[in-house]
């Protein structure tokens, strides 16, 4: 008998995972399932799985880990927290989960404009709760968008990761 490897869908896949969520009794399994979802490189799967994390079915402390989203997942999650943000401080409003929900969506981002982007959001939407986080996110997309900025302008980056590559210690 000839055995065929059937490949999953994105959208199959998911809802397998969401089938095992579901039926787990362990916690530790339940919080894998959930990072692994999120990590997922389909934004419109992201935003289900953001969306998920906010229903009864996610425990209140176990939401976090349906924050790890993937590159191509990172303007949906920055756009998702806004949207929901007010729901999210007032359900973890002054404890350091929603601290996790700050540095997790903006920590990330590498550039100048989403620096001032997320100010502007957060003088808007102030939560003392945060303050500190915030801080150090947003210290953290500048040290980023510095990065990407030296690495744009360095002219022979690809010799010098060559000779990184080859060289022997």
């Amino acid at each position: 008998m000839v055995w065929k490897k059937k490949i999953l869908q994105k959208e199959e896949l998911e809802e397998s995972l969401l089938r095992l969520y579901r039926e787990s009794d362990l916690s530790q399994e339940k919080t894998r399932i959930l990072s692994s979802l999120a990590s997922c490189p389909d934004p419109n799967i992201t935003l289900e799985v953001l969306n998920f994390i906010l229903t009864p079915e996610v425990r209140s402390q176990d939401a976090v880990f349906g924050l790890a989203v993937s590159s191509k997942g990172r303007e949906t999650a920055w756009t998702w927290l806004k949207e929901n943000w007010e729901h999210i401080s007032n359900t973890w409003g002054s404890g350091f989960l929603i601290t996790r929900f700050v540095s997790a969506v903006v920590s990330p981002f590498a550039s100048f404009d989403k620096v001032k982007e997320i100010k502007e959001f957060f003088k808007a939407h102030p939560n003392p709760a945060i303050t500190r986080t915030l801080k150090q996110s947003i210290e953290r997309v500048q040290i980023n968008a510095k990065w990407v900025q030296s690495i744009q302008s360095e002219k022979n980056l690809a010799d010098v990761v060559t000779e990184l590559a080859y060289r022997k210690y």
